[in-house]
């Protein structure tokens, strides 16, 4: 398969793209070979590929020799894809949505993102992808800059906080909008992600607090755990064992905090 003659074809494909999928196809091959280098994959490695399209990123997938599943909600390009790697079996292209999907397998993760579900998505891997090594994932900057978001900054909350918790977040490079077909209107980042080692608190009951903890974000901790516990002297207790000031706000905390707040919770 002719790595030109591939991407000539994929460019080909800009006027089935559909906006309300947003999908947008990258067109410069030597920038899927670099984003598909980030995974550093091995031949054991159980890999997944999020929204593939036309195919971009999975023409360098088919050249490794792992298990890799490509999975999509389109139907038209899952067809493409089963006939494109027809002869090589450890390719399997599925029709499927991934924020149903059981991620538990999978080792190394990837994907050009849909900019309007790009953080259920992620937070899909971080609670669902136990055994996720690493992850690559091309985004729209703006949700790059949401993700990375520090305390005391409108964009601090849960997700943020759950990522820098159980792993790296390493931006790569940016990409220009000519790169892709149709082009979008604003730049996107590759980021790495790479898990910690050691998980022992389970992610989605973390998630499950830290978003009660930020219910209301104009009102203080003290208030957003009274509300969660439905009982305020147990609040100002949790507070003072933590040694945290009940009167500040949700985004003012540390990710130290809010591990405290949730340990604390838990006993």
């Amino acid at each position: 398969m002719n790595v030109d003659k591939y991407f000539e074809t994929i460019k080909s494909y800009r006027l089935l793209a559909n906006h309300d999928l947003g999908q947008n196809f990258l067109i410069d091959q030597s920038l899927a070979r670099k984003i598909v280098d980030l995974l550093e994959i091995d031949k054991d490695d159980q890999v997944l590929e999020i929204g593939p399209g036309a195919g971009s990123l999975s023409y360098f997938l088919n050249e490794s020799k792992a298990d890799c599943t490509l999975m999509d909600i389109d139907e038209r390009f899952v067809l493409k894809l089963q006939n494109d790697f027809k002869e090589n079996k450890n390719i399997k292209p599925i029709l499927f949505n991934a924020l149903d999907a059981d991620l538990q397998g999978y080792s190394k993760i990837i994907g050009n993102l849909p900019y309007y579900i790009t953080s259920q998505l992620i937070l899909n891997v971080i609670v669902k992808a136990t055994a996720c090594k690493k992850a690559v994932f091309m985004i729209q900057k703006e949700a790059y800059d949401r993700l990375i978001s520090l305390p005391n900054s409108k964009d601090y909350g849960p997700l943020s906080i759950l990522l820098a918790f159980f792993g790296k977040v390493k931006k790569e490079f940016t990409v220009s909008p000519s790169s892709f077909s149709p082009a979008p209107h604003v730049e996107s980042v590759v980021f790495s992600y790479t898990f910690f080692e050691n998980r022992n608190v389970n992610a989605a009951d973390f998630y499950r607090i830290l978003s009660a903890l930020f219910l209301h974000r104009r009102k203080t901790i003290y208030s957003n755990i009274s509300l969660f516990l439905q009982d305020k002297q147990k609040a100002k207790l949790i507070l003072e064992k933590a040694e945290i000031d009940g009167q500040k706000r949700p985004e003012q905390l540390s990710l130290s905090n809010f591990f405290t707040i949730y340990s604390l919770l838990k006993d």
